[in-house]
């Protein structure tokens, strides 16, 4: 009995030095104001960054505007993870390219969209009707922008299924780092935008979506799976499964458990999956924001040489960053909103969650959260990979070259760089059975 405790309190991360914020960290960085992110450059102004531009330690502050309050933390140097005058860490900007969602995503937004509705939910917030396929909301508009918006993030495109492998660490304060490789899969299994498959799939079972996470690496934690499955109702609770090697079955994690780490790194549940109608939104603006965008040639992007500190024995002054030389930091037009946790739910672990939302394609390039106490905790910012579905190239939020998720406060960081990644009919073998591999039955195989 106390051996699965111990288990199952590693699986949450119920530990002081990731998720108790000390006094000291609270006292330094930024405090929730509308105001900073007020002053981020509007979409309309004639502002720019000239393609070629190298941003550093020494210059950042002449493109303040431009930066998401993430990356001016990372320049500021208030908290123990942050950017260096080492060249590795040399921002270089370049043009803005367009990556539009796929062509029959479009078409479904064009086709449905007006039918969608927002309609008042018990829980103070909003829930839908009426979306079939496509972003819910393709012209987002007052009243409630958003809300819309925030359903569009929601609603975002993501291929039938999608696979890659991680390489990655957990990183403290003092640079010490523990293995964290994984095997992850994606199932979009309603509301499809896909050539050739039906919107809903048979076996959905009224789920919208389901991830699947099994540990690789540490050896203690190999096959350790995460099963999250987000109903197609946005007022029902996603429901979480765990399978413990151990006690050789699986779990079902509570519903109220929306703060729990995600296989003990520093993503939580909410991350990702999670219920729009629990959230008061404010649209905050329209704004030119720098986004970082991996290299097409994969074999630059997809390495985790790439990436600070995740094949060094030294992890830098900010493990995971793309190096200077990978990818490169374009302006891209992006909506900032902001979903409040409403009180009347019960406690929660953010008070704020800012979504940055790609004006093109309503990916969240970024999320930022905040504590109780209204200070800056955690940023949730995976470096995006374009990659061609149907030949044409786009972004959606699972095409990421290297996943990475700190905790500002604590000194605590996740990163992984992916390797491998396959969709739809690239996928063969056992990772090709979408449909026994969504259901939670399936936990009962890993260790076959």
């Amino acid at each position: 009995m106390k051996r699965r405790a111990a288990i199952l309190a590693w699986i949450l991360g119920i530990t002081c030095l990731v998720w108790l914020p000390s006094r000291a960290a609270q006292a330094a960085g930024f405090t929730y104001s509308d105001q900073e992110y007020s002053q981020l450059a509007d979409a309309s102004s004639p502002d720019t960054i000239p393609p070629g531009t190298k941003i550093t330690v020494d210059n950042w502050q002449q493109y303040k505007k431009f930066m998401p309050l993430s990356l001016q933390a990372a320049f500021r140097g208030d908290y123990s993870f942050h950017l260096s005058n080492d060249p590795q860490y040399t921002l270089v900007v370049a043009p803005t390219t367009p990556l539009p969602p796929p062509r029959q995503y479009v078409a479904d937004s064009e086709k449905y969209g007006s039918q969608t509705q927002l309609v008042p939910a018990p829980t103070g917030g909003f829930t839908m009707k009426n979306w079939i396929a496509g972003a819910p909301f393709p012209n987002p508009s007052e009243p409630n922008k958003g809300v819309k918006l925030l359903y569009d993030a929601w609603c975002t495109f993501r291929p039938f299924n999608y696979h890659n492998f991680s390489v990655g660490y957990l990183v403290d304060r003092f640079g010490n780092k523990s293995a964290n490789d994984s095997d992850a899969q994606f199932f979009n299994l309603s509301h499809l935008s896909e050539p050739g498959l039906p919107i809903n799939m048979p076996y959905a079972n009224g789920n919208f979506y389901v991830s699947r996470f099994i540990v690789t690496a540490p050896e203690q934690s190999k096959y350790t799976t995460e099963l999250q499955m987000q109903p197609d109702d946005p007022m029902k609770h996603p429901e979480t499964y765990v399978f413990l090697p151990s006690l050789r079955r699986s779990l079902r994690l509570s519903s109220a458990a929306r703060c729990s780490p995600i296989n003990g790194t520093d993503w939580v549940q909410d991350d990702n999956a999670w219920n729009p109608p629990n959230y008061i939104v404010k649209f905050l603006g329209q704004k030119k924001i720098l986004v970082n965008i991996q290299d097409r040639d994969m074999s630059k992007s997809l390495t985790p040489k790439a990436y600070v500190g995740i094949t060094e024995a030294n992890a830098g002054t900010m493990p995971g960053w793309p190096k200077a030389g990978t990818g490169h930091w374009e302006l891209r037009t992006t909506d900032i909103i902001d979903a409040r946790w409403i009180p009347s739910l019960g406690s929660y672990c953010f008070t704020h969650r800012i979504h940055y939302v790609d004006h093109e394609n309503w990916v969240t390039t970024l999320l930022e959260e905040y504590d109780n106490s209204e200070k800056l905790w955690k940023s949730s910012w995976n470096k995006l990979l374009p990659l061609k579905i149907d030949g044409q190239e786009t972004l959606f939020l699972d095409a990421y070259a290297v996943a990475w998720d700190v905790d500002w406060q604590n000194g605590h960081l996740t990163a992984g760089s992916m390797y491998d990644p396959k969709f739809n009919k690239e996928i063969t073998g056992e990772y090709a059975d979408v449909q026994g591999l969504s259901q939670p039955s399936s936990l009962a195989r890993v260790m076959k």
